[in-house]
């Protein structure tokens, strides 16, 4: 897998179905990311399906010409102490089995699982992902209420170290995924992942942490701080910590990311999109030249494949090319 471009961070998502599993709720489809979804598979004045948005998701995946593969999310339901699953609780689902069928049949998809730690089967559930060529388990600690610090993780925590299997989790502010306990919202700050990283996980932290709508975001202001802190920590700590830039390139983010250039080692980045969240034209303007932003903003504008715009945008940012492989040396690594 060396070598090879992969985004790391893509998102499905679709109304209930019995075929698939997938379901959402009516709180989800009143969020931006559900009317992206709608808009992008074309279905803003028509019915909403999941064979809809993955007729969309395929052609994105398949007709891209700078990204080789994409690691296509799973979603697991949210679930309390005592391992009972959640659904009412629950806006998102996305099967581990139906992303591993839709791996399985596009040799361009790779399998990202998702389990929660506090399901009695997680470790069943682990050893399946594993068989069927996981690449990394994805938890939202807000909307599938999950503490990073519980005592339900350790044993969870220990065979992801076994298997070196990443831990991608969001940080941050998080307005995809709604959330049914919003006291939750707390356990997206990346100072919860210590124990994770003692323990030897390899952690890839989503977004960088960083605010979404820049100074409107204040509140999470904290959350940007410790994850630098963490990152200050990992060499001497010789933590497995990592970083993706998924859904760098939206306007308000622009301002921070001199800070992830500078600060954090270009050799712990990993690339990604979080499509179908959609890249901007007006995310970055690294040169004050006003005629270089204007031919960067136009030849952005003409690039019709989200995750080509994607790569292009963040190509322009000043990261090291090594970001654009840094996933597909890591996912190397994982013990099978």
């Amino acid at each position: 897998m060396a070598e090879e471009v992969i985004d790391m961070h893509v998102h499905f998502g679709a109304p209930e179905d019995v075929q698939s599993g997938c379901y959402w709720s009516s709180k989800f489809e009143g969020t931006p990311a559900f009317w992206f979804m709608k808009i992008t598979s074309g279905s803003f004045f028509t019915k909403f399906t999941k064979e809809k948005i993955l007729k969309k998701l395929l052609k994105v995946i398949n007709k891209s010409v700078e990204v080789d593969k994409c690691v296509l999310l799973a979603m697991d339901e949210v679930y309390d102490e005592n391992g009972k699953s959640k659904p009412d609780e629950t806006h998102l689902y996305v099967p581990n089995s139906y992303i591993v069928e839709l791996a399985d049949k596009n040799d361009r998809i790779l399998f990202g699982s998702s389990i929660h730690p506090y399901r009695k089967d997680w470790q069943d559930e682990l050893e399946k992902c594993m068989e069927n060529g996981a690449c990394l388990c994805k938890w939202i600690p807000s909307s599938q209420q999950i503490d990073p610090t519980h005592v339900k993780c350790e044993s969870f925590y220990r065979k992801l170290t076994e298997y070196k299997l990443p831990l991608l989790i969001h940080c941050g502010p998080e307005y995809a995924i709604p959330t049914s306990n919003t006291d939750c919202n707390e356990n997206n700050n990346p100072k919860y992942l210590r124990k994770a990283l003692d323990m030897g996980v390899t952690v890839i932290i989503a977004h960088c942490s960083l605010p979404y709508f820049g100074l409107f975001d204040a509140e999470y202001f904290d959350d940007m701080e410790e994850f630098y802190k963490l990152f200050a920590d990992e060499r001497i700590n010789e933590w497995k910590l990592y970083a993706d830039l998924s859904a760098l390139a939206t306007p308000l983010r622009s301002n921070f990311i001199s800070g992830i250039i500078n600060k954090i080692p270009h050799d712990r980045l990993v690339f990604g999109s979080d499509y179908p969240i959609p890249a901007s034209e007006l995310s970055y303007k690294k040169s004050k030249n006003i005629i270089k932003w204007i031919i960067l903003f136009f030849k952005a504008l003409s690039i019709k494949n989200p995750l080509d715009k994607n790569y292009h945008l963040v190509e322009k940012m000043g990261f090291d090319k090594n970001v654009f492989t840094n996933a597909s040396k890591l996912f190397d690594s994982i013990s099978r």
